[in-house]
């Protein structure tokens, strides 16, 4: 079962390999070392002199509707935030708001593969992203394992609740034999184990076509897990023919995929992108 909790961030960019065991989402104890609040705005108390108004109050529940203990909320506008967490019963309450306009994010620590991550949660309408007076509102949380981010605009790799692979057209050596520009390029995604939120994964087929000017390309949106990788390219004429693929100094016939934590309580996913190189096989 999965543990929601915070636990020491790791430094890592991207991670792609060979072969892998598929992992088991890890029982934990709570607390840990995750930068908590994020930055941003001053940190309010709910005292002071100004005039006050309302709460905001909702729950926070996971993938199967179970309520999520300590999940992390804030309440914010420009000037100033309140942060609380959920109890057992996944519920919580802010403080008195002063007069403004206010808006809610929240996030789930998630231990998974042995990796700590803060997961932007989703809302159930979209409405449920826009600003409010702070006579108070009820903002109920989800977590969702894809979708989009009603309040990020995608750009890329970002903008989604779901993890992103980025592919790069060879490795830059004069040596590579390269796709060309036009080229479609289909992706099979084979999970090798539970998904981050500890569901069964489906096996995923995506597509792009290769950009001009050695620009990058995404397939996005991807439910976080291990997956084991294959692509191909799609011959001009018919047919189509396998691709190597696999990191910087290694590519194969396949690879073994991980998204990592991207180490924050970030306003996107909080999943960092992973990156591939793609060449012909010859």
């Amino acid at each position: 079962m999965t543990n929601f909790k915070r636990g020491k961030w790791l430094a890592v960019a991207m991670m792609v390999c060979a072969c892998g065991a598929a992992p088991e989402p890890r029982a934990g104890t709570g607390g840990g070392t995750g930068s908590w609040p994020p930055p941003g705005g001053n940190a309010g108390t709910g005292g002071g002199s100004e005039m006050k108004v309302g709460r905001v109050t909702g729950t926070v529940r996971d993938t199967q509707g179970r309520p999520i203990e300590g999940a992390k909320v804030r309440i914010e506008n420009d000037f100033q935030y309140f942060d609380v967490t959920t109890d057992s019963s996944g519920r919580y309450v802010s403080p008195s708001l002063p007069v403004g306009g206010y808006k809610a994010v929240a996030w789930a620590d998630v231990t998974y593969d042995g990796m700590a991550y803060a997961l932007r949660l989703g809302m159930p309408t979209s409405s449920d992203y826009d600003f409010f007076g702070s006579e108070g509102a009820v903002r109920n949380f989800e977590w969702q394992l894809t979708g989009r981010i009603p309040d990020r605009t995608p750009d890329g790799a970002t903008g989604f609740f779901g993890g992103a692979l980025e592919f790069m057209n060879g490795t830059g050596s004069i040596y590579d034999a390269r796709m060309d520009p036009g080229d479609v390029v289909e992706v099979h995604l084979e999970p090798q184990g539970p998904l981050i939120d500890g569901s069964a994964g489906q096996v995923l087929e995506r597509s792009f076509t290769v950009p001009n000017n050695n620009e990058l390309s995404y397939v996005v949106d991807i439910p976080v897990g291990v997956y084991r990788v294959t692509a191909r390219r799609i011959m001009p004429g018919g047919g189509s023919e396998d691709l190597l693929l696999g990191s910087f100094s290694q590519q194969g016939a396949w690879a073994t995929v991980r998204f990592l934590p991207s180490g924050d309580y970030s306003y996107e996913s909080g999943i960092k992108r992973t990156s591939l190189y793609l060449r012909l096989n010859r």
